[in-house]
């Protein structure tokens, strides 16, 4: 219930107008008992009952005059109460209200936040990237020329990929040559794209693990522990790139792996075709996505 200042105001005159009745009233009453002394004395007897009558009406004006203050009295109290609980209601929607923005404030800024906490997490990693490889050697300028050409060949390797979709061809039926480090080493040469790998951590040659029992590798004296260079001249960074020159030329010719053992080059002969050898080399996978292990 809204009251408003107007309306307190007129139930504030009515109490003022009873209470100046009331004031008449009781004023009038003396006046009476005046003119009834000074009435001859053979008019006392009718003029008590008159008196009496006046007094009689006097108190019932006066009682009722009473009852009307007292009922004023108890609407102005409840208007106060009515104003009191109406501003104890807004004070407490403006409260829920102020808590409501507060928490959406809050809510919006977090989000913020989010957002410029991750942005500048990707430009941490953006920069630490460029550091590393100007670290290892490059330049400024050619480390910023490498970011670009990675960030090309990927953009490539992409299109690559939907015109092949487009054409029924399934993904992993592409050739190796359109992932985005086969075509970025393609552009950066292969001493280039050597320490590009050693900036981002990454292996630079095969490091055998198992060498298979009567496989060509076991019975050209490959050992676990040995790292493949090379194949048939070819520079090799994991065993996909060797699996790629085992399929050129013709099948059992005799091929020239070369190896580092122990930091010493040494050249082996074996037929063109599988080495039987496991191994792992350059995460091309890991360096497209983190740049490092």
């Amino acid at each position: 219930m809204s009251i408003t200042p107007r309306i307190v105001a007129a139930v504030a005159a009515s109490l003022i107008a009873g209470f100046a009745v009331g004031a008449w009233v009781i004023s009038a009453a003396p006046t009476a008992g005046r003119e009834s002394a000074a009435m001859p004395s053979s008019q006392d007897a009718r003029a008590a009952d008159t008196l009496a009558e006046r007094l009689l009406s006097l108190e019932q004006l006066i009682a009722e005059e009473r009852e009307a203050r007292l009922e004023l009295a108890g609407q102005v109290q409840v208007l106060i109460d009515d104003l009191e609980s109406d501003a104890v209601a807004e004070a407490s929607t403006a409260a829920e209200n102020s808590d409501e923005n507060r928490r959406r404030d809050e809510s919006r800024g977090s989000g913020l936040r989010r957002a410029q906490d991750f942005t500048a997490m990707i430009r941490r990693f953006e920069d630490r990237r460029l550091h590393s490889l100007m670290e290892n050697g490059f330049s400024e300028d050619e480390a910023r020329r490498i970011l670009q050409r990675e960030s090309e060949a990927e953009f490539k390797s992409m299109q690559l990929a939907w015109e092949a979709q487009r054409e029924g061809t399934p993904p992993d039926q592409l050739p190796v040559s359109s992932d985005p480090q086969a075509l970025l080493r393609a552009e950066l040469g292969d001493a280039d794209y050597e320490r590009f790998l050693v900036a981002q951590g990454q292996p630079t040659a095969i490091q055998i693990t198992r060498v298979l029992n009567g496989s060509p590798g076991s019975e050209a004296g490959l050992q676990p522990g040995d790292q493949i260079v090379s194949y048939d001249g070819e520079r090799v960074f994991n065993v996909t790139d060797m699996r790629e020159l085992t399929l050129r030329g013709a099948a059992g010719e005799d091929v020239v792996i070369e190896i580092d053992r122990d930091g010493v080059r040494m050249q082996l002969n074996v037929p063109r075709g599988p080495v039987g050898i496991t191994g792992s080399g350059a995460n091309f996978r890991r360096v497209n996505r983190w740049g490092t292990g």
